[in-house]
């Protein structure tokens, strides 16, 4: 009965408006270091991310964001700019520099220009009527991969497959769940046939 419950929860908490599939299992994540208000911003300067911060709170639709961030560039460039939590923002930004550029540099012999991302903080919930973390700002889904030549990697073009591509993309995916509470990519289930879904939430779950 305890597992069906985390089951259900982690798939109206962690997933992108979409159930999560019985496998693998779910466990509670571990709260992440507090690093609050000014602190976190001057970390965020710290890394070299370029950003506007957000009012303390902001609340839209029944959704709240804390220490929000308007993000408009990281190690790596963002095809848009991005609203995220500060915490994920400063997570965001190391997934590029220790998971995204080594597998690039490995598989693709370059380096990633510009990370394309679909959207960090959305006011929205999952199927089974709860909040989302992009209703937190906890998450972030990444459809694909610009390279310094002008190449793309791109997840619903090339992650199946032998090719170099598909190697890099499946690399960053299951190296993100070193770093992200939950990481869902074309594995978990037809909605996230075409990206990478990202989130700091309270549940830790790999299914990529």
């Amino acid at each position: 009965m305890r597992h069906a419950v985390a089951l259900a929860l982690v798939a109206a908490l962690a997933a992108c408006g979409t159930s999560v599939p019985d496998r693998p299992k779910a466990v509670r994540a571990p709260a992440p270091p507090p690093i609050a208000g000014e602190a976190c911003f001057r970390a965020l300067e710290a890394q070299g991310v370029i950003f506007r911060p957000l009012p303390q709170t902001v609340s839209t639709g029944g959704c709240t964001l804390e220490q929000g961030v308007r993000v408009e560039g990281m190690s790596a460039a963002l095809n848009r700019p991005v609203t995220l939590s500060c915490p994920t923002a400063r997570l965001v930004d190391r997934w590029m520099d220790e998971v995204v550029q080594p597998a690039a540099r490995r598989h693709l012999r370059t380096r990633v220009a510009t990370v394309h991302q679909a959207g960090g903080y959305v006011c929205r919930g999952t199927r089974n009527g709860r909040l989302s973390e992009h209703a937190r700002g906890r998450a972030i889904d990444i459809w694909g991969f610009e390279l310094a030549d002008g190449s793309k990697a791109v997840v619903r073009d090339h992650w199946h497959g032998a090719g170099a591509r598909s190697r890099f993309l499946q690399e960053v995916g299951r190296k993100s769940c070193g770093l992200f509470h939950v990481v869902l990519g074309p594995p978990s289930d037809a909605d996230h046939h075409d990206h990478l879904h990202l989130d700091l939430g309270e549940w830790k779950l790999c299914q990529v």
